[in-house]
């Protein structure tokens, strides 16, 4: 179905969201990757960027629609559920990194909580980051769905101490103590059953939605999601992407948000190369912006130089693919 969706980009793209927040029974939690994902850090790896500043003006602009995209894309998927950013760079890497390299995206990020599974993680599992994704993703979910369930139980207990007074405020008699006492008994047995269904339902109702750039965050949510009982869904995006397939990709995924989110089963979706760049071009041509094959233009071909950690101002900060 999603490929089905994807190939209509190349006619049409990217259309605009509602709104409204959507009403859904669901539980999702939506966890994005930074590099590759939002960021283009392997183009920035690849040309030895250093910062923003130093871009031709196109790559400006392009730059600037990367962080735009994102931006909306971001918005989008936290209409569907509670969004977090989890990376296996170092901590501090993101906002690191979106102030050198997309400083339109550092007011933005900073709505999100931001996890860095390889500072948590790794003195735990040495040279594995699977397990530093898989360990980041598991607490955080769990921590999310415990705290849901924390509040419906608050909720639950002071719906039960309402029912022990009397609306107006009178001193019960013998029989409606009785009276009382039976309904709060029958009030707590219909909220102990209910609190047991409502449970059993979230369980069935959570999902747990995966969008990244590698088979880290691929696997991590189909081994959390069976650990918590919940619905794992994948949307894996390009290795090493242009910024202008990241412009693509991501707004691929904001106009496929609906399906993604409200699809009933579970999903493993890839998006292809050449349906990001289509999406990518049809964007730019809506908004008249230029596109067309300009960037092996603008910039000195070099090797790509792979991790490399970037240093300024005297810290360093280490991102890892």
């Amino acid at each position: 179905g999603f490929l089905r969706c994807c190939r209509c980009c190349r006619r049409r793209c990217c259309c605009s969201p509602s709104e409204m927040k959507v009403e859904s029974s669901r539980h999702a939690v939506l966890i994005f990757d930074w590099d590759d994902t939002i960021c283009p850090s392997s183009f920035v790896d690849q040309w030895k960027i250093e910062h923003f500043s130093e871009l031709p003006l196109h790559f400006q602009n392009l730059f600037n629609e990367v962080g735009r995209c994102a931006e909306k894309c971001l918005e989008t998927a936290s209409k569907y559920g509670e969004v977090i950013i989890i990376t296996n760079s170092d901590d501090g890497w993101v906002r690191f990194s979106a102030e050198r390299f997309v400083p339109n995206l550092v007011p933005v990020v900073s709505k999100y909580r931001i996890v860095s599974a390889r500072t948590r993680y790794e003195r735990f599992y040495p040279n594995q980051p699977l397990c530093w994704k898989a360990a980041a993703f598991a607490h955080e979910v769990n921590e999310i769905y415990e705290e849901e369930l924390d509040v419906k139980l608050n909720v639950s207990c002071e719906s039960m101490e309402s029912t022990d007074v009397s609306s107006d405020g009178s001193t019960a008699t013998e029989g409606n103590i009785d009276s009382n006492r039976s309904s709060s008994s029958s009030s707590s047995s219909n909220s102990n059953s209910s609190k047991g269904s409502s449970k059993h339902r979230n369980c069935q109702s959570r999902e747990i939605i995966s969008i990244g750039d590698s088979m880290e965050e691929r696997t991590a949510v189909r081994i959390v999601s069976g650990q918590l009982s919940a619905l794992p869904k994948s949307v894996m995006f390009i290795s090493s992407p242009t910024p202008l397939q990241l412009i693509g990709q991501l707004n691929m995924l904001t106009s496929h948000m609906k399906f993604v989110c409200e699809h009933k089963s579970s999903l493993d979706l890839e998006i292809s190369p050449l349906q990001a760049q289509r999406c990518a071009e049809n964007y730019m041509d809506r908004n008249k912006l230029r596109s067309g094959g300009e960037e092996s233009t603008f910039l000195p071909r070099i090797r790509r130089a792979g991790s490399d950690p970037v240093a300024a101002s005297g810290d360093m900060h280490f991102r890892m693919d």
